[in-house]
């Protein structure tokens, strides 16, 4: 650890320093070199395009593309060669950086009228949403003056004395406006609208990016603002309803507990179903972020820091995401992070604070001491009855009294429950020129959870650069240093589970004694660990410190061919530490340190050139080939020491005992080739494909290599000569491929291993711990895809529809072995599932005069099948509550099916009876008709999977002033609420549901839901079942924005650039019939345990105040 945050440290200040040694001014005027010949003016904009990186907007019919020119010029300023492309054209052009406007030549005005020759109009550019546009071109109609946005979308235009002054505003991709200036002193505010027939925006895809109209892939993309950004702690958790078909959830709401992201379901029950993350080209690990899960697993994505990046895009197709082959069946996401632009250094500050709350308290609601005890009496009086006890009898119950008389009733959720408060920081600075381009940022990030003593403390650092060394070869070096720090409690999944232990403690029980000291659970002062005493005499925390670094060159061998060498680094070091002092329930022998440590690095080294060239004026070739090498090393050590002198020491070497220790060192490697083939037809017939073959060290020689290709078609009907519906645009896609996934096997699973420290008559020796297995390979995925892209009203209404199929072979399981072997099980591929589903978004943008209003809407469904398992249609139990069937879905329950109360003594069958059942205890449905209930009465029943989910955003602008409503919901999810067993069963010695309290049989007729109070026989009345599956459909105003961003006329006079503020609040509302806090946290995020609700902590109400500054 030591030893990594130097070599951190280092990296980021050298690349400070070369950020500021490469920075030198702009060139005033770009000298180029063109040769045509009998080429038409379009195909030379395409060459200037392709190989010095200039955007044209064409504005104007005077401006013929099709005429053809004869050119051949060496090192001539762009104006000059742009005036010979165009000569004898009645047009003039402009050129402002790297955007070039063409327009119509000057007309001649008259200038009679003169106004003051200073006169400069100012203003500032954005789009339809209202964002600045940088780099949008102003020019004045008839000259070739003008100026270029800066990062804030203002600019300022010398007009002199002229009057009947147009300007011309332009931007790539947005349709080009004439303002009329009417009024030189005025500041005048320009909106660009979407334009279709531009440009195509590029899309980030494997190894590259491709146009907008040549994808023909399922590819999702999300671009964070200030905008839309929320108070989360992963990249993951901002695509929360945002992405169709994309689902994220987190185990509970402690600061960095792991999400769970699924894209079009779930595809393996062994193997991993996370997809696979890619940043800046550099493929992560995505580990556990805590060694002990301490009742649930830390997210390793919260070290990162969300402001650093600039979109995400989501692959969710096999066509899309087959590039990365072995590691890709369940998705992948690529994020880009920011990196500098050429123009004016930029330095943006961002600060927030923020409240966290505990959430919907009133949804659950316990008895108070006085029913409690009347209930619980009951069931004792019921308990006696029934089997004939009375008070002298030797198995006589007492009934029992609150020992606090008439004080009030303890409120343990308050205890252990805060309002917690939050600070952000964030700087940025940015900018670069023609050579040069950099992005350096820093941010703190303090946190503090819903739950005492729970808070995190995160730093992140970050560097980007890259360097224009020649004109044929570039450099970069793009690296983070990440910090997290995390202060957590005791999970869902632990013994010592804060929230359990604190509703589950009857209503009169008291955390402290009267002379200040704790009570002791699991004695009659108190019936449940102390959760108080546990918070204040445990400490626990997690250190994470992660290295994301990758430095590449990209060389231009010849017009049209690029390669690009990059060594990609993603090292992590991990340190868990628990202590629990000598008072804990835990403390074993006089205080325990549980004390562990894992350093985990991946190397990539990846090679690979892209070619584009366009062939004739009809044909465009784009072909790319690679290899790439992924090593992963994994070193961990962990020890157990008890017995301490005295609280105060808190370090393993002071301990007398050191119960265990051990250590290892595990790693792996991926050698792949991959290859992509694109081939357009005057963009109206596309196709696209890719070939990948990966090798990895995890299975035999024999087995090693799998082959993942994938092929995809698109036609853009709207390119078509017939099409003449005005302002549509109409693209239709098709696409198969075949992913792999090797997550499910450890490193050395196919060979069989050995261990030492066995002992056999007392003498120390090795024995086989695993026989391996030589015949293990990849999980498969096969995956079809169709798909729409439709556009209305020249962009005001986008939508996106996709269908799909997905069928994923050679499962890996653990399969049953004879006990002769020596073993129970052997991992085996021995199974499939098959995943089908449908997606829509609907996006739309209308402006109405000053107020826009923008709007996204999606939609999912997905449904899941096991197909094969073992060659048995019988359910497999698994867990508590769950089983794997043929034909079934992943996620399905397995329970005791509640078929109502018994109201009579003698509707009880007489096996039954002799139980101790009787009226008033629960009917389950007996399904092999024995009059019995065990376990083949359980039937596989609901889903975890919900029928649809997704999101709505709705964003309305007025001038200035911003507010976004954002929306998830889902349908037809059952939640499993185990938290409710304890507080279902009236007479049981736990804190009691009122719903159960008040509505309890008591007679024939009373109840057919609620049974009665019984001591001791409860536990017939809480089996697993339906009593306690529940609807978790739900809608949730996820979050909701109101933000001012002043006016640049104000914000310059005290020389800022922009300065926003907002207030927002997240998971301000929840609708649904779920009776717990949260239908969304899961004690476990397994898609075969998902959904079930054991006393997590809810995801908190956050509201937050922020302010966003640009200099």
């Amino acid at each position: 650890m030591n030893k990594l945050l130097p070599s951190v440290k280092s990296l980021i200040t050298l690349a400070a320093l070369l950020c500021f040694l490469f920075q030198a001014s702009a060139a005033s005027a770009q000298k180029v070199s063109l040769s045509v010949r009998n080429a038409t003016v379009k195909a030379a904009i395409e060459r200037l395009q392709k190989d010095y990186g200039y955007s044209f907007v064409i504005k104007t019919k005077d401006a013929d593309v099709n005429k053809k020119i004869t050119l051949d010029v060496k090192n001539e300023e762009i104006g000059a060669v742009v005036g010979k492309m165009f000569a004898g054209q009645n047009v003039v052009s402009s050129v402002e950086g790297k955007m070039i406007a063409i327009m119509s030549a000057p007309a001649k005005r008259d200038a009679a009228a003169r106004a003051s020759a200073n006169a400069v109009v100012k203003g500032v550019v954005k789009d339809s949403a209202g964002n600045p546009i940088t780099g949008a071109t102003v020019i004045v109609d008839g000259t070739t003056i003008g100026a270029t946005t800066d990062l804030d979308g203002s600019f300022s235009v010398r007009i002199g004395a002229r009057t009947d002054v147009r300007l011309i505003v332009s931007y790539l991709g947005l349709k080009t406006r004439e303002v009329a200036v009417d009024d030189p002193a005025r500041f005048y505010e320009v909106r660009l609208e979407n334009d279709n027939m531009a440009l195509d925006e590029v899309v980030v895809v494997g190894y590259g990016t491709q146009r907008r109209s040549l994808v023909t892939n399922a590819i999702s993309q999300f671009k964070p603002t200030e905008e839309n950004m929320r108070s989360v702690m992963s990249p993951s958790e901002l695509l929360q309803g945002r992405i169709a078909g994309v689902s994220i959830s987190t185990s509970s709401g402690n600061l960095g507990s792991a999400e769970k992201m699924s894209i079009r379901g779930s595809s393996s029950l062994s193997a991993s179903n996370e997809p696979l993350y890619v940043i800046d080209g550099i493929p992560l690990s995505n580990n556990s972020a805590s060694l002990y899960s301490f009742g649930e697993n830390m997210s390793s994505l919260a070290t990162l820091n969300l402001t650093d990046i600039e979109s995400i895009e989501v692959l969710k197709d096999a066509a899309s995401a087959a590039i990365y082959g072995s590691r890709a069946t369940n998705g992948v996401v690529l994020i880009t992070t920011k990196q500098g632009r050429e123009g004016k250094s930029e330095v943006k500050v961002n600060y927030g604070f923020s409240i966290t709350q505990f959430p919907n308290t009133g949804r659950r609601e316990y008895v108070g001491s006085k029913q409690y005890v009347e209930v619980f009496n009951e069931g004792v009086d019921n308990y006696n009855r029934q089997n004939g006890f009375t008070v002298n009898s030797s198995g006589y119950v007492k009934p029992i009294r609150n020992p606090y008389g008439d004080m009030p009733d303890t409120d343990w959720l308050d205890l252990i429950t805060r309002l917690g408060q939050s600070h952000y920081l964030d700087l940025s600075f940015s900018g670069g020129n023609a050579k040069t381009k950099y992005y350096l940022s820093g941010s703190y990030n303090y946190q503090e959870g819903v739950i005492k003593t729970n808070d995190i403390s995160k730093v992140n650092l970050k560097s980007n650069i890259n360097h224009e060394m020649f004109k044929w070869l570039k450099v970069g070096a793009n690296i983070s240093g990440n910090y997290l720090h995390n202060n957590r409690i005791p999970g869902a999944n632990l013994g010592s589970t804060i929230i359990g232990r604190a509703v589950q403690q009857r209503p009169f029980d008291r955390p402290y004694k009267p002379n200040g000291g704790y009570y002791t659970g699991g004695t009659d002062e108190l019936l449940l660990h102390n959760a108080v005493q546990i918070l204040s005499e445990e400490t626990s925390y997690t250190d994470n410190y992660r290295f994301i670094g990758s430095f590449w060159a990209e060389a231009q061998i010849i017009k049209g061919l690029t390669v690009r060498a990059s060594y990609n680094n993603d090292s992590a070091y991990t340190y868990d530490y628990i202590y629990y002092n000598q008072n804990h329930p835990y403390a074993a022998d006089k205080g325990r340190i549980l004390d562990r440590n894992r350093f985990v690095m991946t190397n990539t080294i990846d090679l690979y050139a892209n070619y584009n060239r366009k062939i004739g004026e009809d044909f465009e070739l784009g072909a790319m080939v690679g290899h790439s090498f992924l090593k992963t090393r994994s070193r961990t050590s962990y020890i157990d020491a008890q017995n301490y002198p005295s609280p105060a020491f808190d370090v393993a070497s002071v301990a007398a005992n050191i119960v265990d220790a051990s250590a290892g060192l595990s790693e792996y490697a991926i050698e792949s080739y991959f290859a992509r083939l694109s081939l357009a037809y005057k963009d109206r017939y596309v196709v696209n494909a890719t070939i990948r073959t990966d090798g990895s060290s995890r299975f035999a020689p024999d087995c090693r290599w799998g082959w993942f290709p994938s092929v995809s078609v698109g036609w853009n009907v709207s390119n078509e000569s017939f099409w003449n519906a005005e302002k549509t645009d109409l693209k239709i896609r098709a696409s198969y491929g075949r992913t792999g996934n090797q997550d499910g096997i450890s490193n050395y699973g196919w060979q069989a291993l050995i261990s030492g420290g066995v002992n056999y008559g007392g003498q120390s020796g090795i024995a086989i711990s695993s026989s391996g297995n030589d015949r293990l390979t990849w999980e498969t995925a096969d995956q079809y895809n169709a798909g729409f892209d439709l556009s209305f009203l020249g962009g005001k209404i986008n939508m996106i529809a996709d269908v799909y199929l997905k069928n994923t072979n050679n499962l890996l399981y653990s399969k049953p072995v004879h006990a002769t072997t020596g073993e129970t099980s052997i991992l085996s591929n021995i199974g499939s599932m098959r995943n089908i589903g449908a997606e829509l978004t609907i996006n739309t943008h209308f402006n109405f005069g000053p107020l826009s209003w923008l709007s996204q809407f999606n939609i999912a469904t997905n449904r899941n099948k096991l197909t094969e398992l073992l060659g048995d249609d019988k359910p497999i139990s698994i867990g508590a509550n769950r089983a794997l069937q043929v034909g079934k879905e992943v996620g399905a329950f397995y329970l005791f099916i509640m078929d109502g109360i018994y109201q009579y003594d003698g509707e009880v069958p007489a096996e039954q009876y002799a139980q101790g059942i009787r009226a008033g205890d629960v009917k389950w449905r007996d399904v092999d008709d024995n009059n019995l209930i065990n376990d083949n009465d359980r039937q596989v029943i609901g889903s975890s999977n919900p029928y649809f989910s997704g999101g709505w955003n709705n964003t309305f602008k007025y001038k200035g002033l911003e507010l976004s409503l954002f929306f998830t919901y889902s349908y037809g999810n059952d939640v499993y609420a185990s938290w409710m067993i304890h507080g279902s069963k009236p007479g049981y010695t736990r804190s009691l549901l009122k719903a159960y309290a008040d509505n309890r049989w008591t007679g024939p007729g009373t109840s057919d839901k609620y049974p009665r109070a019984i001591y001791s026989y409860s536990g017939w009345n809480g089996k697993n079942s339906t009593m306690y599956l529940t609807d978790g459909s739900f809608i949730r105003l996820r979050s909701v924005t109101l933000g001012y961003t002043f006016p640049q006329r104000l914000v310059s006079k005290i020389h800022l650039k922009g300065l926003r503020v907002y207030a927002q609040g997240d998971n301000v509302f929840l609708c649904s019939r779920y009776p717990g806090w949260d239908p969304e946290t899961s004690v476990n995020l397994d898609p075969r345990f998902y959904g079930e609700d054991n006393d997590g902590v809810p995801q908190p109400r956050i509201f937050k105040l922020g302010v966003n500054i640009t200099f």
